[in-house]
């Protein structure tokens, strides 16, 4: 049977990315694995481990610099500010390009594992992350900037066109101008109040206790090792399906690490995926019907999250409940046409909260837990390999 406790020792110590904790973590469990006789294979991608920071600094020096050149009546220059500040962090969020995030760019790893019968004629993919995140505030308490976004994308406009109609005024003392220069103050008060709400908690998140990661997402991370000595003990469990196990860096920085893995490889089979995310807490199992960012949101496979609401039922005797949306590794699967979904669990007495934080830490993992959803995915994956349920085909992307 897995050492639940040894692997768990691994996966609650932070972890942040660009951090020789991470390194140690990732070598820790190649050590594991080769002790244990189970190949594994690493993929290398290029990590900006310093996205939030750099974002949060962007936000409040380029946001600020546009409410003090508007609030001197600085005109076409606030338009110009205004047009400048926008790209940066909406570059690398939702395209990905490190405009303002490059700094401190340097390598990363995923570890896969893989396990084929001889003529493989599908895949699964089951994978989790092993970096960790430590944020101001935690994931729920941050909504309320994440939702606010779009406020902030267009006051950024607002205030620059609201620059230009002031200095296109013939006279500075005629009431429409004073009705420009108020609404310059509130609408600047409130675009600062965003801007240094979420630039500071993505910056001030190294000054509070860190999350050990042991929820999010260590004990997803020793089920799929859990997972793999299965496999590798029972190499004939597998007839028709080749199973990869995905663990990813990268994904607290915008999913970089899953998101480079399936754009450096190629899809021969038709292929499924279950990610897995805030695993082994003491309440109901959980699957999101929705993953992305607040610029891209796409459902989860109907099929793929039936086949796993099934295999919670059969194995445990309860449902999980369909919540959502989610922003985890499952979207990077789903961006490239893969069916897929994402499995977790809820914590009784914080639910859904706690994450990115002290909050997060071994006292909370239900060791039990681990090796019964070992048996859940297992049942996931006979479903599929013994053609008891057919295989979907691919999303559009």
């Amino acid at each position: 049977m897995p050492d639940y406790e040894a692997w768990m020792k691994i996966f609650s110590i932070p972890r942040p990315n660009g951090s020789a904790a991470e390194r140690r973590t990732k070598r820790a469990i190649t050590r594991q694995l080769t002790a244990l006789g189970i190949p594994y294979e690493i993929h290398t991608f290029r990590s900006y481990p310093y996205i939030w920071q750099c974002i949060g600094l962007w936000l409040i020096v380029s946001r600020t610099l546009l409410v003090i050149v508007l609030w001197l009546g600085w005109g076409w220059l606030a338009l110009l500010i205004a047009l400048l500040s926008l790209p940066g962090g909406i570059a690398d969020v939702a395209f990905h390009f490190p405009l303002v995030s490059w700094p401190g760019s340097r390598p990363a790893h995923n570890i896969l594992i893989h396990f084929a019968p001889p003529a493989p004629e599908q895949e699964i993919i089951l994978s989790a992350h092993y970096d960790t995140k430590t944020e101001w505030l935690d994931h729920r308490q941050r909504m309320f900037f994440v939702r606010n976004l779009p406020l902030g994308i267009l006051l950024t406009v607002l205030l620059g066109m609201l620059g230009v109609a002031q200095e296109s005024l013939p006279s500075s003392q005629s009431p429409l101008n004073e009705i420009l220069t108020w609404s310059g103050y509130l609408l600047g008060a409130v675009l600062l109040f965003l801007a240094w709400g979420m630039g500071l908690h993505f910056i001030l998140g190294a000054l509070r206790k860190p999350s050990q990661g042991a929820v999010d997402n260590g004990a997803a991370c020793a089920i799929l090792l859990g997972l793999a000595e299965h496999y590798h003990h029972n190499p004939s469990a597998l007839q028709r399906t080749r199973l990869t196990l995905a663990l990813f860096s990268g994904e607290e920085i915008n999913m970089q690490g899953s998101r480079a893995y399936v754009q450096s490889r190629s899809w021969p089979l038709p292929a499924v995926a279950l990610n897995l995310e805030a695993m082994a807490q003491n309440g109901p199992y959980v699957i999101w019907e929705q993953d992305g960012t607040v610029f891209r949101l796409l459902p989860n496979s109907p099929a793929v999250i039936e086949a796993i609401s099934t295999a919670v039922r059969q194995t445990t005797g309860e449902s999980p409940l369909l919540v959502g949306p989610v922003t985890c590794d499952g979207g990077s699967f789903l961006n490239v046409g893969v069916p897929a979904a994402t499995l977790g669990t809820r914590d009784r007495q914080l639910g859904d909260r706690g994450f990115h934080c002290a909050r997060d830490h071994l006292g909370r993992v239900a060791m039990s837990r681990l090796p019964e959803t070992v048996r859940v995915v297992i049942r996931f994956v006979e479903m599929f390999d013994s053609g008891e349920r057919a295989f979907p085909e691919p999303t559009s992307r």
